[in-house]
């Protein structure tokens, strides 16, 4: 990963290149954004910079020993820490258990999200666990620190999701972490600061890194030849996820007729047409879960749309052609009287998938739900 690769965010780059140059490197900084947002990609083009040994002025050399080595991000003074699921093959729990399926994800994706890796875990993860920091790993990080560095003048530490340590952890690096070796770096990627205890943050050097702008999401897939890619759309769709548009791209869930499976799933729902209910369940069961999860996040999106056209301008909605005759139509039924309760029964859906719930009987339960609410009666008729 190079800043070159990185759509955009020049005001970012610049700061980071320009602490560099003038070797005024904090030894704790936090990178943090919004899901999707280039905060984990930065940190790593930013710990390649630091090692290149022959730096250009806006990005690394690319053909260094430092350089190649970070192109599959294997470079040994580089240690990644992420959350990991216990497993009883192993007595301990840190992340060079598995950190050559980490590069892996990585650099095919390195927007992934948490839920996305703790996936990769497959059947090693039985019971659903979220993934966590273990103490087991702040010991590994400290054993380390007390080692020479290997080649480069930098040592990295790079803890994504640092929110997601527990407090034994927190608490065991506290030290390391105020006064490291010289020559080590802590780079923390976070989506929630706010989740770090206070005296970790306290100590850190904080980076905002803000989301893309549509037109530099645009730049990142100019290079994709597929010409019924609506960029618009997956905008949209994803509220400028970069990662969930790659995953989107890279798995052709484009393809899956979001629009098609809602509209058919309201009617079936509200009309309590059970049989066809059930081969409708069947077939988004059959999707993967990180389907259903964007199918839900879909049905979310058109949901508000409906509200929005209810008490707003309906010209604000953000929907295509085909959507906005279909949220005109359906939008009465979805008002002041139930849009509360159809969010929350979708977004409870939506955490149930993602917690490897069954889902059959997830939107099973879901579609009796929303076709109860939808019969809900306004009290008052609206004026238009």
């Amino acid at each position: 990963m190079y800043f070159t690769d990185i759509p955009g965010l020049e005001e970012t780059k610049n700061k980071l290149r320009k602490s560099i140059v003038e070797n005024k490197i904090a030894h704790a900084q936090l990178f943090y954004g919004k899901e999707g947002c280039a905060k984990l990609p930065l940190s790593i083009a930013y710990a390649r910079y630091l090692n290149c040994e022959k730096r250009e002025k806006t990005d690394s050399c690319g053909h260094c020993m430092s350089c190649l080595k970070y192109d599959k991000l294997s470079h040994p003074d580089l240690h990644f820490v992420f959350p990991t699921v216990k497993k009883s093959s192993t007595k301990i729990s840190i992340s060079d258990n598995d950190v050559l399926r980490w590069r892996e994800e990585v650099t095919a994706n390195p927007y992934i999200t948490i839920e996305e890796w703790i996936e990769t875990y497959g059947s090693e993860n039985k019971t659903g666990k979220k993934g966590m920091i273990y103490k087991d790993e702040a010991v590994s990080i400290v054993e380390k620190t007390r080692l020479k560095n290997y080649e480069s003048k930098y040592r990295v530490f790079l803890i994504w999701l640092p929110e997601l340590m527990n407090l034994d952890a927190s608490n065991k690096l506290l030290k390391i972490i105020e006064e490291p070796p010289s020559g080590t770096v802590f780079l923390f990627v976070s989506k929630q600061p706010e989740e770090l205890i206070a005296t970790v943050s306290s100590r850190l050097q904080k980076i905002k890194i803000r989301n893309f702008y549509l037109e530099e999401i645009k730049w990142f897939f100019k290079d994709y030849e597929k010409k019924e890619l609506n960029i618009n759309y997956l905008v949209n769709l994803t509220k400028g996820n970069v990662g969930k548009i790659k995953k989107i791209i890279n798995d052709k869930t484009e393809h899956l007729a979001f629009f098609d499976s809602f509209s058919s799933w309201m009617r079936l729902a509200y009309k309590m047409n059970v049989l066809d209910l059930t081969n409708w369940v069947n077939s988004i069961a059959q999707t993967g879960r990180n389907n259903q999860k964007l199918f839900l996040e879909y049905a979310i999106k058109m949901i508000r749309e409906c509200v929005l056209v209810n008490f707003t301008d309906p010209s604000l909605a953000r929907v295509s052609e085909k959507e906005k005759q279909f949220v005109l139509n359906f939008s009465p039924f979805v008002h002041e009287k139930n849009s509360i309760s159809i969010f929350e029964e979708l977004e409870g859906a939506y955490k149930s998938i993602g917690r490897n719930a069954n889902p059959k009987i997830i939107f099973f339960d879901l579609s009796l739900k929303i076709g109860k609410c939808l019969k809900v009666k306004r009290k008052f008729a609206q004026n238009k």
